[in-house]
């Protein structure tokens, strides 16, 4: 998979459009995920490379109208979906580099992160930025959706 992030856009940017079309019943295995994340109401989490904003509506349902929930992708056609979907309403989008997160450290209680681990260009080190940006105590949860390549 393409590692740098032009590749990443240019890959991501061109299927943005179609994305949800492709993967149709992806829906109830994110709710699954975003269930096992344990949230609570209140909480503030960030969907890490969202892409078409899937998860922000069961993220937005978890944490509830108190909580916080950001979705960072580093594609804006990705982003332009999530719009388009509605999406944007469960939660903030942000243009941003999972590998340097506009975000204070310790801020958030829980980082999700749905078919992103294969698109990290160092894993370990921008694992640790997502890392630093979650409370002690709080989860990092990386999802691979099934039935994927």
């Amino acid at each position: 998979m393409a590692h740098d992030h032009t590749q990443v856009r240019e890959f991501f940017g061109a299927r943005a459009a179609g994305w949800d079309t492709r993967f149709p019943d992806d829906g109830p295995a994110y709710a699954a995920a975003v269930a096992e994340l344990g949230l609570r109401p209140g909480d503030a989490v960030l969907d890490a490379g969202c892409g078409t904003g899937r998860a922000l509506p069961p993220l937005r349902d978890a944490v509830g109208e108190r909580g916080s929930v950001l979705g960072a992708d580093l594609t804006p056609e990705m982003l332009t979906a999530a719009v388009r979907a509605g999406r944007h309403r469960a939660g903030r989008l942000l243009l941003a580099d999972v590998s340097r997160l506009p975000v204070r450290s310790r801020a958030l209680d829980a980082v999700f992160g749905a078919g992103l681990i294969a698109h990290l260009p160092r894993p370990q080190e921008n694992l640790r930025e997502l890392a630093r940006i979650v409370r002690p105590g709080g989860r990092l949860a990386l999802f691979h959706p099934l039935g994927r390549a």
